[in-house]
């Protein structure tokens, strides 16, 4: 499974291996989360492994909790694709396959 983050103001979604087909980490997850100053609302789905954080970001920007996850292991940035990345990614395998089909 793939990182895979989207920024939104005051609401971050992400993709984490942490999460995915495991109950008791999703839960782990969202009470360590769900405790830090200026997060709204915290929800895990281990079946996909993605979490959803919404947050004020008068107290905390995204930069600050994308450095929160990483700190605690949940995320690596380094390792994460944007939403442009997975459309793109998407975009070329359909192309190619368009293409063979032409062909």
């Amino acid at each position: 499974m793939d990182y895979y983050f989207n920024y939104e103001p005051g609401r971050l979604r992400i993709k984490t291996p942490y999460v995915y087909h495991n109950k008791q980490q999703a839960e782990s997850f969202k009470k360590t989360v769900g405790e830090l100053k200026g997060i709204v609302s915290v929800e895990t789905n281990p079946v996909t492994g993605s979490a959803l954080i919404h947050f004020d970001e008068s107290i905390l920007t995204h930069d600050q909790l994308l450095g929160f996850l990483e700190k605690h292991g949940y995320f690596i940035m380094a390792q994460a694709k944007t939403l442009d990345e997975v459309i793109e990614h998407a975009s070329e395998k359909v192309l190619g396959v368009v293409e063979k089909v032409v062909v």
